[in-house]
């Protein structure tokens, strides 16, 4: 009998443990202007989660590396991450992380749920006009696994038959992996043309950062209700998704909470974003990736 009321108590022990181990969830998010900007950015956001599923406690971990956050998804570092979309497809196809809601951005008052790539040089490089003019030119994007900072502009330049490989006297990646210092490169003649991610060269002109009339917008497209410099297609905004571990019934909980954050609020605001949507469709992404044969489809 004795033995019997030891164990179990000692699995009592065991249930309790793993409900406590359970209670807490860490939340990476892609910090790509630093941990204290992301920090300031999605903090209020990750306040949203604990405020409405209060038996659990959501943590908030910025990870400025893409690549770090594929090798700490493989270590299980974190149960949920909000990350550009290329990373998602990369933790969806190495550790079955699944898409739950689809950013919303808030760009210039408008809402925008979907992204591209703009291709640009100075007024002063007259002979760059389109894309195959960048033969022999030095090209400076974000770093190799941006998605809208690399990755897009890559892929279109190849369906042009330009191949950057091959074709570029130097293809460069900023230092500090932010778009503005693409820009400056552009600006100061460090490079000839650059990759940014859609509407950043809008917002460093409206910072006063830049002024676009010394610049030249290549490929430039016209999408019917997106109001930015546009050089290719346009893919899904960054993804909020749940890592393999999480139970089916808190993910659900999850994107019900996310669902409901509205405009105004502090989330929304200081992440600078209108709300959160149903996942989008990222098999674009997918495609992208085998095309350009990276992340894992690189071996393909």
């Amino acid at each position: 009998m004795a033995f019997k009321k030891f164990s179990s108590l000692m699995l009592l022990v065991c249930f309790v443990s793993h409900d406590l181990a359970a209670a807490e969830f860490k939340v990476a998010v892609r910090a790509h202007q630093g941990v204290e900007n992301a920090r300031q950015m999605w903090q209020p956001s990750i306040n949203v989660l604990n405020k409405a599923i209060p038996q659990h406690r959501f943590i908030l971990v910025p990870v400025v590396s893409l690549s770090e956050i594929t090798e700490r998804a493989g270590r299980g570092d974190f149960d949920f991450v909000l990350t550009n979309p290329s990373s998602f497809v990369e933790l969806e196809q190495r550790y079955e992380a699944k898409a739950l809601m689809t950013l919303n951005n808030k760009r210039a008052n408008s809402a925008q749920s979907r992204f591209g790539s703009v291709i640009f040089t100075h007024v002063r490089n007259k002979d760059i006009l389109n894309i195959n003019d960048l033969k022999g030119k030095k090209l400076m994007a974000v770093s190799a696994l941006a998605f809208g900072g690399w990755r897009v502009a890559w892929l279109e330049m190849l369906e042009h038959g330009f191949n950057p490989a091959d074709e570029l006297e130097a293809l460069l990646f900023s230092q500090s992996k932010t778009q503005a210092e693409v820009v400056y490169a552009v600006r100061d003649g460090k490079a000839d043309a650059g990759v940014v991610r859609t509407d950043q060269l809008e917002r460093m002109e409206a910072d006063a950062e830049i002024d676009m009339r010394y610049f030249r917008i290549i490929n430039n497209k016209d999408e019917q209700s997106f109001p930015f410099f546009l050089s290719t297609r346009l893919f899904p905004e960054w993804c909020f998704a749940a890592m393999k571990s999480v139970p089916d019934l808190l993910s659900q909980r999850v994107t019900t909470s996310l669902s409901l954050i509205k405009p105004d609020s502090s989330a929304a605001q200081q992440g600078k974003y209108i709300g959160w949507i149903p996942a989008l469709d990222y098999t674009p992404v997918r495609d992208l990736m085998q095309q350009l044969k990276v992340g894992s489809y690189a071996s393909q």
